[in-house]
């Protein structure tokens, strides 16, 4: 067990990322508010409407203040406008001018005013017949609700300015000159940099929560490729303990549990290979006393004796292969399976060697050739000859070992595994051993964190697939 220094708990951890949070947003908001410009409300002038009408400049009514401007011989008085015209800053929503045969025609909710009228026409210099001029109340757009009361429009120094839509025309030659304000942006400019500056914000914190999100996930993923190693296999290396304080309890909790359980395992293994041990010792008194018995009795008690050593030693070498597997070190898989394919071929049994891609996996060499070994001893006594295959699928090696035999059903390919389980149903030793190779087999590839299933190939015969991680 490897035990890190203390952290912050994901408690912390999370309050002080939302802490962070929440300042970023409130220096973006006092940045908004200091060096952004206010929001001001468009509007256009009654004089704004006249000069679109009629196409030229309309004087406007000003007041003046007097300015004392210093020179170089003397003091000199100066007029200046006391306020900008209204026209002069930049608008959001100029009135568009078209040319129309008719009148214009005003739209829901829009008012007239006899006195707005008569002005126009006085600024433009023609008859009050020839002008039109509609509005909506000022504002109304922008009330929580619409009411039907009080409909004005704000009038600063006589200027009527105003805020909503505005539809004027003016009667020409040729039909109508007509202007409208055209209908407001979606999005106003002052709303695209407050949406800059909050998408700014959260282009700091995102890093952030990035680098929280992955020091906080990376521990629990290797709790969880821990904890499904100790499933597999209880004498797999013990957890890690780092990470915030939570973690670290659940990963010390798992590590107390993978001990229990491996001390559980041992004793029970244990305890198996003593019982198969010591039932050597009233076997081999039963064989001696039954050497006075008829020649026809001794020959089948005979046989059952052997056929219970046999029993014997295969659970003795079942125990002694599980939970043993203390070397670990490089170990090639096409140059393991190569020379265990020459060494069968030698004694003349049918074994291939197929396709082969070079790949390494950690393991210790002994067992792995036994892991193989038996599966190639299975294929050749139910398949009749077998063929090896390695190749490489993502992190893992692939290794297929195909024979050519009857198969199985589907539903019996798991129940395989099981010790003391056959496929041929009799217990005869000239069919087969006693049911013990697949279980140490697959017993071995989850002790390399591996995996091992039968399936049936397409055409006939049955392939065992194992599956090993491959060297980092």
């Amino acid at each position: 067990m490897i035990a890190r220094g203390p952290g912050l708990s994901i408690f912390w951890q999370t309050l002080l990322l939302l802490l962070a949070s929440i300042a970023v947003v409130f220096v973006v908001t006092v940045a908004l508010f200091v060096w952004s410009p206010p929001p001001r409300p468009d509007f256009n002038s009654l004089s704004d409407i006249a000069e679109a009408l009629s196409g030229r400049r309309i004087p406007r009514e000003r007041s003046w203040k007097v300015l004392v401007v210093p020179r170089d011989e003397g003091r000199h008085l100066q007029l200046r406008p006391e306020r900008p015209d209204f026209e002069e800053r930049q608008r959001e929503r100029r009135l568009s001018v078209v040319e129309h045969p008719a009148p214009p025609v005003p739209d829901r909710d829009m008012v007239s005013s006899p006195a707005f009228s008569i002005r126009l026409a006085d600024r433009i210099g023609v008859p009050v017949d020839d002008v039109r001029l509609y509005f909506e109340p000022d504002q109304s757009s922008n009330l929580p609700f619409r009411t039907r009361g009080d409909r004005r429009v704000i009038v600063r120094r006589g200027e009527p300015l105003f805020f909503d839509t505005v539809v004027a025309g003016l009667r020409t030659e040729s039909g109508w000159r007509v202007v409208r304000t055209p209908p407001r942006a979606w999005i106003a400019p002052w709303q695209k940099r407050a949406l800059m500056l909050f998408g700014i914000s959260l282009l700091v914190v995102i890093p952030f929560a990035w680098f929280f999100a992955r020091a906080l996930a990376k521990p629990i993923r290797r709790i969880a490729d821990a904890a499904d190693r100790m499933g597999a296999n209880p004498q797999a290396p013990l957890i890690t303990e780092e990470g915030p304080a939570e973690l670290r309890v659940t990963a010390h909790a798992l590590n107390r549990m993978q001990q229990r359980l491996s001390a559980y395992l041992t004793e029970r293994t244990n305890m198996i290979g003593a019982i198969a041990h010591d039932l050597r010792t009233p076997l081999a008194r039963i064989a001696f006393r039954i050497e006075t018995a008829p020649d026809e009795m001794r020959e089948k008690v005979q046989g059952d004796i052997e056929q219970m050593r046999a029993m014997i030693a295969a659970t003795i070498s079942f125990v002694r292969a599980t939970g043993t597997v203390n070397r670990i070190e490089p170990v090639a898989l096409d140059r393991l399976l190569g020379d265990l394919a020459a060494a069968e071929e030698e004694v003349g049994r049918p074994v291939a060697l197929g396709p082969v891609e070079p790949v390494e996996v950690d393991g210790d060499p002994m067992a792995l050739r036994r892991l193989f070994q038996n599966l190639v001893d299975n294929g050749v006594a139910y398949g009749g000859g077998v063929e090896i295959a390695v190749a490489r699928h993502g992190d893992e090696a692939e290794i297929r070992i195909s024979d050519r035999g009857p198969g199985l059903p589907e539903r019996q390919l798991e129940a395989m595994f099981q010790p003391f389980e056959r496929g041929e149903p009799s217990r005869n030793r000239a069919t087969g051993g006693i049911g013990l190779g697949l279980s140490i087999a697959r017993a071995i590839a989850q002790e390399h964190g591996g995996s091992l299933v039968l399936a049936n190939r397409i055409g006939g015969g049955l392939e065992a697939i194992c599956r090993l991680p491959i060297r980092s």
